[in-house]
């Protein structure tokens, strides 16, 4: 069974933010970043049902990178949210 995934503007921004800085930081992180978060929305579309965080938001952790993408699942859409850093305070909406 495959999950349509629908990402908002605000989680297009921030993973376009994280990239440029990766990029400054250093040639090709920022591809590796984005390679990491096309793994993470794969794995999405295929299974999202991730432990509840805080309803109705989910957590997924980017494979070696500190960041995770706040989700949300509704019949057959997976909903994303955020692509944050998880050493920042998260906001009161999505939960710790």
């Amino acid at each position: 069974m495959s999950f349509e995934l629908e990402v908002k503007a605000v989680a297009i921004r921030q993973a376009a933010e994280v990239y440029t800085y990766y990029e400054e930081l250093r040639p090709g992180l920022g591809e590796r970043f984005i390679a990491a978060l096309v793994e993470t929305y794969t794995t999405l579309r295929t299974i999202p049902h991730f432990q509840v965080r805080k309803t109705p938001y989910r957590y997924l952790k980017l494979r070696k990178f500190p960041y995770r993408v706040v989700f949300g699942v509704s019949g057959q859409r997976v909903i994303i949210y955020q692509v944050r850093h998880t050493r920042r305070k998260p906001q009161q909406k999505f939960g710790p």
